[in-house]
């Protein structure tokens, strides 16, 4: 099985500080699920453009890395809005904070708080060839 990329939507509306998220599609997923080496691609869908962005992460059992993505855990998504998934199993929290600029010249702020990602070995990966 190949390496994947999965879209992470972010929409946003101003005057609403929390976002709203998607992944795949699915509005109402509680976890990010995704093997090693796959690619979360960030995309934001909204009013006025992003000026600034970054994902935070952290792990939620202990033992883990800081990140379940290569580019670590304090990640700039408008130096790079494609992520991939580090080779270790677990689970993560990660959070999206963001600004966008407004039409009227002003900037808002949004968030998106605590999605899970799920990372874990492609079937068969663990058998010896």
């Amino acid at each position: 099985m190949l390496p994947v990329t999965h879209e992470f939507k972010i929409t946003f509306t101003q005057g609403r500080e929390l976002a709203q998220w998607s992944f795949d599609g699915n509005l109402d997923a509680n976890c990010c699920k995704v093997y090693e080496d796959d690619k979360i691609h960030f995309v934001f869908e909204g009013p006025g453009d992003v000026a600034e962005c970054v994902v935070l992460c952290g792990q939620m059992a202990s033992g883990l890395p800081a990140s379940p993505f290569k580019e670590g855990n304090r990640i700039n998504l408008k130096t790079s809005s494609t992520v991939t998934a580090v080779n270790q199993k677990g689970a993560w929290g990660f959070s999206v904070a963001f600004t966008a600029r407004n039409d009227d010249a002003t900037t808002s702020f949004y968030y998106v708080p605590d999605p899970e990602v799920e990372v874990d070995s492609r079937p068969g990966s663990d058998q010896l060839a």
